[in-house]
């Protein structure tokens, strides 16, 4: 478990590592912000709408991602193979709110601060501390905390 929670760990520093370097990239004017100004405001309003839409989206399932009945029998098998289970979905679970939380930062500064991008970014950097993989979290999601039948 411990080698499980450690790839989960990296994983969301990385995203997060990712992010911090994107805003020092743009802040430090290495890239100029604005560069994708004059891509029209049609473009501006679609994507707008698919990242607002993404972030609803993914936040709640994220967050309620581990209670799907094939993913929780997934994680309640035998050891070996639960937190094999518990790396592919925890994986998932965070790239389904760092993958947006990245684009929503980059589009920030490549429509030339457009604050809506970057409240939608804050909103999922926030959600990441309610799926941080904590030891304890790994443990209750793979249904090792619960005592054994028969052995109560």
């Amino acid at each position: 478990m411990e080698r499980t929670r450690k790839i989960l760990l990296s994983e969301l520093a990385g995203s997060c590592l990712l992010a911090l370097l994107l805003v020092a990239v743009y802040e430090s004017e290495l890239l100029l912000p604005g560069g994708w100004a004059d891509a029209g405001g049609g473009t501006v309003v679609v994507l707008q709408f698919l990242m607002q839409f993404l972030t609803l989206v993914t936040i709640p399932l994220a967050l309620f991602l581990f209670r799907i009945s094939s993913v929780k029998d997934a994680l309640s098998g035998d050891e070996r193979h639960g937190f094999r289970h518990l790396l592919f979905w925890g994986s998932v679970r965070l790239m389904m709110l760092c993958v947006p939380m990245v684009l929503n930062l980059f589009f920030y500064y490549a429509f030339g601060d457009i604050t809506g991008f970057f409240y939608l970014a804050v909103i999922l950097a926030l959600s990441l501390f309610f799926v941080y993989p904590g030891k304890k979290r790994c443990q209750h999601e793979c249904r090792l905390d619960q005592p054994v039948e028969g052995n109560e």
